[in-house]
């Protein structure tokens, strides 16, 4: 299953937020720290900025329930 990057958060806690709303939708999240080619979490831990990740298959409504998040102010993603 080949995954998209849906968007890139400041840390572990935003893209963990993020993660439980989309699971939540039925959509499988995967987290990677943007940091990997810098050391990732060895380096930076979970204050570096994650990389929120999607089926592609599901990437559209993926990222129509986040608009729908951030619309609405849900919380700041």
């Amino acid at each position: 299953m080949k995954y998209r990057t849906l968007k890139v958060v400041a840390n572990r806690v935003e893209a963990e937020l993020i993660r439980g709303y989309l699971e939540a939708e039925g959509i499988r999240v995967l987290l990677r720290p943007a940091t990997s080619p810098y050391g990732g979490e060895a380096y930076f831990g979970d204050t570096g900025p994650f990389e929120v990740q999607v089926p592609e298959g599901n990437f559209a409504r993926a990222r129509g329930i986040l608009a729908g998040l951030e619309e609405r102010g849900e919380e700041r993603v």
